[in-house]
């Protein structure tokens, strides 16, 4: 699972992701196959750099004690002083029950995108997006009834709108307290039928902390 969130302020948008602690690890040997490049403090917690192999990617991670704050740049990263200011300038809060992260009030920052990204071995990936993004997600037209609200199928870019397949499409689920969107896996072994139990039976419920 890992929550992704963009900040913006004037010139500024910038995007971040948070995971458990080892997930700058997981990411680097699994992902992106990149090596330590650099270690450096940001307001007493510590900061990891890694840089793909190739040098096309490189990702920037502060490690907090729960949790941790991904960044990812295209080739080199900036220098240290740029990425400490950049860490610097973020409100974090960590408890083993989550992250919370926003600019300091003197940025005058904003959350542009707010989601949370769950992947289920065998099923599929759920994208819960926030409030913002949620609106914009549940189309205007009634959908089919399910056990906590509403369920429409959705043509995904670049596929037939009369394809019958349900990997050419993603599923939005939407109720009272929030909304939801599902991508299957293609490598699922369940049928049809089963997947679609699936999403049916879930729930949105996006909670301000």
């Amino acid at each position: 699972m890992a929550t992704n969130v963009r900040f913006v302020g004037g010139v500024y948008s910038r995007a971040f992701q948070i995971g458990s602690r080892g997930y700058h690890e997981f990411v680097g040997n699994h992902v992106l196959d990149a090596a330590p490049t650099d270690r450096f403090v940001v307001k007493g917690r510590e900061a990891v750099v890694s840089t793909s192999a190739d040098g096309d990617t490189t990702i920037v991670t502060l490690q907090e004690r729960y949790h941790e704050l991904m960044t990812v740049f295209a080739g080199p990263p900036p220098n240290r002083k740029t990425l400490i200011g950049l860490f610097g300038t973020l409100e974090i809060d960590d408890h083993p029950r989550g992250m919370r992260v926003r600019p300091e009030r003197f940025t005058q920052g904003d959350t542009a995108l707010e989601q949370v990204a769950v992947t289920v071995a065998g099923r599929g990936t759920i994208v819960v997006p926030g409030p913002r993004q949620a609106r914009s997600l549940v189309p205007k037209h009634r959908g089919k009834s399910t056990q906590h609200g509403e369920l429409w199928r959705v043509p995904l870019p670049g596929r037939a709108t009369t394809s019958t397949d349900e990997h050419d499409h993603m599923y939005v689920v939407a109720g009272a307290r929030g909304a939801l969107e599902v991508r299957f896996d293609p490598e699922s072994e369940l049928d049809r039928t089963a997947l679609l139990n699936w999403v049916g039976g879930l729930d949105a419920a996006w909670t301000e902390a």
